[in-house]
């Protein structure tokens, strides 16, 4: 009998062993929850990528209302309220954007029209140059005439143009949806721009008060030197599109306007944007003028080698450094995920984590 306690006590532990390595008391609620988990997170992932355009708009806002940061704390400095400096640098970007697009857009858009005609043009006299006589006469195995006729047909017939009528119809949706975009992210800007301090203090209010002072000034220098990369960069786009909008005016490029703008966009890109806007500036005159093309080419060259030590160490001088690798990795990795755009935004975001990290992560490691 005193054996029986003891096999009792051990055929209750084989019990709960095999509760424990069996299914579920309720096998069917529990598979039941976990279907519903992973359909509320698909649903979840659903809805952030039917919002991914809004979230675009927030964002690319946001780092314009960073950019403007800088000079409405130079004006308040100087005496003005915030409200009158924000409107101010407000009201002056929103016009620059408006002449933008009531002024300089048609005009780019016209000049695409009178490139794609001296295009045409250009490859119908290409068989007139002595190069071309040379190429086709030594390299009889390469058929440039056959080439070269099939792509003025292209170009020159408007029925074999009307193949691509989808085409120009996406284009021209793009476009609209360009222009509604550009309003959103204006409007956008301007309210960020406004109510910066006050969404700062929000988002602050979500912290615990222990931590609440470290987490401002970390944010605070954060946006500070998001804000100075951006405007800088800025600086340095417009600089570049100036210099080459009067550099390819004064060489006889086609569509200088045009490739003003396509200069500004690419400098935004860090490392080598500035390189792949020259050559495409570069191309383009070539199609026109070979000699005024080589001049173009010369001085983008020196351009580009005083952009990179004398205007970008002055105008990035307080921003954050960002170690050259860092720029590129970010820069390719940004371009992989979301473009043009994902480009634009990688080194602030990688300036940022920088940031984080000196200021957080390693005096927390010199502590243990």
């Amino acid at each position: 009998m005193p054996g029986r306690p003891q096999a009792a006590a051990r055929s209750g532990a084989a019990g709960h062993e095999g509760a424990a390595v069996g299914l579920p008391a309720r096998p069917f609620g529990y598979a039941m929850l976990a279907t519903l988990g992973v359909g509320a997170g698909l649903a979840v992932l659903g809805a952030l990528a039917a919002a991914a355009t809004v979230l675009v708009y927030v964002g690319l806002a946001l780092f314009l209302a960073l950019a403007l940061e800088p000079g409405i704390r130079s004006l308040i400095s100087r005496g003005l309220p915030r409200w009158a400096a924000a409107a101010t640098l407000v009201v002056g970007f929103a016009m620059v954007i408006a002449l933008f697009v009531v002024a300089i857009l048609p005009l780019a858009v016209q000049q695409v029209s009178v490139f794609g005609t001296q295009l045409v043009e250009a490859l119908r006299d290409l068989p007139d140059q002595a190069w071309y006589a040379w190429v086709t006469s030594n390299l009889g195995a390469f058929d440039l005439n056959g080439l070269l006729s099939s792509l003025t047909d292209l170009l020159a017939d408007p029925r074999q143009l009307s193949a691509i009528a989808g085409g120009v119809l996406q284009v021209g949706t793009g476009l609209i949806n360009g222009v509604t975009a550009v309003v959103i992210v204006t409007a956008l800007t301007i309210y960020i721009a406004l109510t910066l301090p006050t969404i700062v203090s929000a988002v602050l209010r979500l912290v615990p008060r222990s931590r609440r002072d470290l987490t401002g000034s970390l944010l605070t220098e954060v946006l500070d030197s998001v804000g100075r990369y951006v405007s800088g960069q800025l600086v340095l786009a417009i600089t570049n599109a100036t210099f080459t909008l009067l550099l390819t005016v004064f060489a006889g490029s086609p569509a200088p306007i045009l490739l003003a703008i396509i200069a500004f966009v690419a400098a935004l890109i860090p490392v080598v944007g500035t390189v792949i806007g020259s050559i495409l500036v570069v191309l383009a005159t070539l199609t026109v003028n070979p000699v005024g093309a080589l001049v173009v080419a010369i001085f983008l060259l020196v351009y580009m080698q005083v952009e990179a030590y004398v205007l970008s160490p002055r105008v990035m001088s307080r921003a954050v450094a960002v170690p050259g690798v860092l720029v590129i990795v970010a820069a390719l990795a940004g371009a992989a995920l979301g473009g043009v755009l994902g480009a634009l935004v990688a080194v602030p975001v990688a300036a940022a984590g920088l940031l984080v990290i000196n200021r957080v992560v390693i005096p927390l490691q010199e502590t243990r």
